[in-house]
C-alpha cells in the first residue's frame, strides 16, 4: 500500500513547483471552503480542488504526488465521485499536456481547446463530462 502523504504537503508541492505562494493559495482555499464555494476530494495522493460554478458545473484543479500509473486510477475515482455528487461537467485550464493524457487514459470524456496566454506557454481548457 502506498504511503498516504498529508494533504497540505500535496498542496505545498503543487503550489511551490509552479512558482506560487503557498500561504496566499492556502488562504484563498480556506476562504473558499469556509464560504462553501470550494471543496476538496481525495483519492490516493491526488486532490481534486473544485469551485462550484453552477449546479452540475465545477471548475477543477488537480494536485498530486501520485505515481503516473496510480494517478490515472485516482483521476478516474475522483471523476466518478464528482458524478455521484451531481456534477455533469468539470472544466479546467492546464499547461501540462501530460495531465490531458492522464484524463484521456482514465477514460473520461473530454473536449480540449487551446486558450490564449500572455506568457507564450501553451494552455488548454479541458471540459470533462457533458459540455
Amino acid at each position: 500500500m502506498d504511503k498516504k502523504i498529508p494533504m497540505l504537503d500535496i498542496l505545498r508541492h503543487d503550489v511551490e513547483s509552479s512558482g506560487g505562494d503557498f500561504n496566499q493559495v492556502y488562504s484563498a482555499l480556506k476562504q473558499g471552503i469556509d464560504g462553501n464555494k470550494m471543496r476538496i476530494m481525495r483519492s490516493g495522493n491526488t486532490l481534486l480542488i473544485y469551485t462550484i460554478q453552477n449546479p452540475g458545473l465545477a471548475e477543477v484543479h488537480i494536485s498530486t504526488m501520485d505515481e503516473p500509473k496510480k494517478l490515472i486510477d485516482s483521476v478516474k475515482d475522483l471523476y466518478q465521485s464528482m458524478l455521484k455528487a451531481g456534477f455533469k461537467t468539470a472544466v479546467s485550464t492546464i499547461d501540462n499536456p501530460q495531465m490531458l493524457r492522464v484524463v484521456q487514459n482514465a477514460e473520461i470524456p473530454v473536449k480540449v481547446q487551446q486558450v490564449p496566454t500572455t506568457t507564450g506557454k501553451p494552455q488548454y481548457q479541458i471540459i470533462m463530462g457533458e459540455a
